[in-house]
């Protein structure tokens, strides 16, 4: 047997849920009127906070931008001028970068600055020094984000540079097991320099085949076959 639809005046008598709702909010407000004025202004200040953070944020970027765009300059500036002021203009040129990465070190300025002061430390022979720099670098978000190749290829130049030989040869072969890295040819030839730094001949020669055989149309293919000539003499 069909159920028996209600009829419309049934229906009309039935309390309508929007309304009724509607009417309970209406009359919370009118009994509780503290409460709700209160609720108001919490909502009023969390939005006014939000917007004063934003504008703060939004200023500390913009700030930061243009005095790492500042410092850049001079630094590129400095990197084709040799002058008896150098030693001088590096130092302040290091203290503008220190300054950015110390003010601005959650923002992506402040984590490229730390690039830049590993390259002045790195130019001014503090070899030690720019390690630190861009191992700081490979924490940052910039890093994480794809610019990890970069900071561990700058790391390895460090430590070739303090010549602690085999640490820097391990981290250049991470950079070759890399076919995305574009550190990728510099790391093989790196490897067989640091062989003959260590007077290891032989191994030198190995890697230079091995360099050839990964990179044949290298720009310096010429002149890696003559090394590997030199060196199988040699050895």
């Amino acid at each position: 047997m069909a159920e028996k639809k209600p009829k419309r005046k049934e229906l009309l008598k039935e309390p309508d849920e929007f309304f009724t709702w509607s009417a309970r909010t209406i009359a919370f407000a009118r009994q509780n009127p503290r409460v709700i004025a209160i609720g108001v202004s919490v909502v009023a200040l969390v939005a006014v906070a939000s917007l004063v953070y934003y504008g703060y944020e939004s200023r500390r970027q913009a700030t930061s931008h243009e005095m790492l765009e500042t410092a850049i300059r001079a630094y590129e500036r400095l990197a084709v001028t040799t002058d008896s002021n150098t030693a001088s203009r590096q130092d302040k040129l290091l203290s503008a970068f220190d300054k950015i990465s110390g003010d601005y070190g959650n923002l992506p300025a402040g984590e490229i600055a730390l690039l830049y002061e590993g390259h002045i430390l790195f130019n001014k022979g503090d070899f030690k020094g720019a390690e630190e720099k861009y191992k700081q670098f490979q924490l940052s978000g910039l890093a994480r984000k794809g610019l990890e190749p970069l900071a561990l290829y700058n790391v390895a130049e460090s430590k070739m540079a303090l010549k602690d030989y085999e640490k820097a040869i391990n981290l250049f072969e991470q950079l070759t097991r890399d076919i995305n890295s574009p550190y990728r040819r510099e790391s093989y030839s790196s490897i067989a320099r640091i062989y003959e730094m260590m007077d290891k001949k032989k191994e030198a020669a190995q890697a230079y085949k091995q360099y050839l055989k990964v990179f044949p149309e290298a720009p310096d293919a010429d002149f890696v076959k003559a090394k590997i000539a030199q060196l199988s003499e040699q050895g």
